[in-house]
C-alpha cells in the first residue's frame, strides 16, 4: 500500500468538478456536484448515498447585522450605558454561539436552503472507522477573501506568531464595545474612555463594509477550496479502501462547509459513532504548498487535536508542520464534539493557501495521508480490537 498506484487522474477530475459550476451552499451547482460525486464513488465500486440537510447560508449578512448592533450599542452607551451594555452583550453572545459553538442564531432569520452530504460506507464490520471528509461547496468572493487580503493576514499572523481569524477579530471588537459600555455603566467617563471605545467601533464599521461586500459578491470557482480536497478523497478511497486491518474506510463529502460546516454536524447527529473508535480526517485546500496539519482549530474557541493523531503525524514529512487553524472547518466541528479529528491542508511558507492547484502539492498531501492512515491502522488499530475499557483514541 506504500507505493503510489496509477488510477484516478487528479487534475482531470478536478477540472470536471470545477466545470459543474460555482458551488454555493444550497445552489443547483452544489446539487449537481453531489450527484457527480455519488456517481464517481459508485464508479470506484463503492456504495454511495445522499443525505439531505437544511442549512442557513446567509452568514455574511448575519454577522454584518450583529456588527451593526454592536456599533449601535457603542453609540447608545454614551447616553444610556445600561441599554448600550445590554445590546453589546446580546451581539457578542449571538456571535459566540454562531461562530464558536456553530449554533445558528441570526442566520436562522435570513432564509433556509437545502443541501446534502454524500456518504460512502466502507467495511462497517471492522472495529474502527476512519472517515475521509471534504466539503464540496465553494465559498464566496469579496475583498476580504481576495488573495491579497489572505496574504496580508498570513504575513501579519507570521509577525505576531499567532493566527488571525476574521471572525475572531469581529468577536474581539464586540467584546471591546461591551467592555467600554460596562465601564460607562460603572460610572467611568472622559476623553480616554471615548478614545478607547472609538477603536473597536471603527473596526466594526469596517467589518460591516467587508461583510456586506462578501454578501453581495458571487461564489468563487473553488479550485483549491475545496475541489482539491474532493479529488484527493476520491483518490484515497480508491487506493486505501479494502487494505486496512482494523479500520473501515468511509467517505463523507459534506455540503455547505463554507457556511459554518452544518454538513458534518448533520452527519454526526444522524449516526451513532463510537468516540473511542472513530477518526475524522478532514482534507481541505491541499492544492498548493507544503503539507500542514492542525494541532488546534476553531474560529473562536480553538480545540486541541487529539494527541495520538499529532504523535502519528510527527515525522511523516520533515516539511510538514503543525498549525493552528482559526476558521470554521469540518475538523474543528468534529473535534468540538469530542471525536479524534484532524485537518490536513497545504500552505506556503507564510501559511497562505492560494487559489491555484499544483499537482505536486496534491501528491505530497496524498503521500502524507496514506502514511498517516497506515500508522493509524498499525499503531492505534490493535488497541481498538483489544478487550479493554479504553483505546488509544480515548480522552
Amino acid at each position: 500500500m506504500g507505493a503510489r498506484d496509477e488510477g484516478l487522474d487528479l487534475m482531470a477530475e478536478l477540472d470536471a468538478v470545477v466545470d459543474l459550476g460555482r458551488r454555493a451552499p444550497g445552489s443547483d451547482a452544489e446539487r449537481r456536484t453531489a450527484q457527480h460525486l455519488h456517481q464517481r464513488l459508485e464508479a470506484l465500486g463503492r456504495p454511495a448515498e445522499i443525505e439531505q440537510l437544511a442549512i442557513h447560508p446567509a452568514w455574511p449578512l448575519a454577522y454584518a447585522l450583529l456588527a451593526a448592533a454592536a456599533v449601535g450599542a457603542s453609540v447608545l452607551a454614551v447616553s444610556v450605558p445600561v441599554a448600550g451594555a445590554a445590546l453589546a452583550l446580546v451581539a457578542a453572545l449571538l456571535t459566540f454561539l454562531d461562530a464558536g459553538l456553530l449554533i445558528p442564531t441570526v442566520r436562522r432569520l435570513l432564509g433556509r436552503r437545502a443541501s446534502q452530504n454524500v456518504v460512502s460506507w466502507g467495511d462497517r464490520d471492522k472495529p474502527g472507522a476512519i472517515f475521509l471528509v471534504a466539503h464540496y461547496d465553494a465559498g464566496r468572493a469579496g475583498l476580504a477573501h481576495s488573495d491579497r487580503a489572505a496574504r496580508l493576514r498570513a504575513a501579519v499572523s507570521g509577525l505576531l506568531r499567532r493566527p488571525i481569524g476574521p471572525l475572531r477579530l469581529l468577536f474581539w471588537a464586540e467584546l471591546g464595545v461591551l467592555a467600554c459600555s460596562l465601564a460607562r455603566l460603572a460610572g467611568l467617563d472622559g476623553t480616554a474612555l471615548t478614545a478607547v471605545q472609538f477603536v473597536p467601533t471603527i473596526a466594526l464599521i469596517v467589518a460591516i463594509a467587508l461583510l456586506t461586500d462578501i454578501a453581495l459578491a458571487g461564489t468563487r470557482a473553488g479550485e483549491n477550496d475545496n475541489a482539491s480536497g474532493i479529488v484527493l478523497v476520491l483518490r484515497l478511497a480508491e487506493r486505501l479502501g479494502p487494505g486496512l486491518d482494523h479500520f473501515g474506510m468511509h467517505v463523507v463529502f459534506t455540503g455547505a462547509g463554507t457556511a459554518n460546516a452544518p454538513g458534518i454536524g448533520s452527519f454526526m447527529d444522524r449516526h451513532d459513532l463510537g468516540h473511542d473508535s472513530t477518526v475524522f480526517l478532514s482534507i481541505d485546500q491541499v492544492g498548493s504548498g507544503d503539507v500542514r496539519y492542525t494541532r488546534r482549530e476553531g474560529a473562536l474557541v480553538a480545540t486541541k487535536t487529539h494527541p495520538q493523531l499529532l504523535s502519528l503525524c510527527e515525522g511523516i514529512d520533515d516539511d510538514a508542520l503543525a498549525i493552528v487553524n482559526r476558521t470554521v472547518s469540518d475538523g474543528a466541528a468534529a473535534t468540538g464534539r469530542g471525536f479524534a479529528a484532524i485537518t490536513v491542508t497545504c500552505r506556503d511558507r507564510l501559511d497562505y493557501a492560494s487559489g491555484r492547484v499544483d499537482e505536486a502539492a496534491l501528491e505530497r498531501a496524498e503521500a502524507f495521508l496514506v502514511e498517516l492512515v497506515e500508522r493509524l491502522d498499525a499503531e492505534v488499530g490493535p488497541s481498538i480490537v483489544a478487550p479493554t475499557d479504553a483505546t488509544a483514541l480515548s480522552d
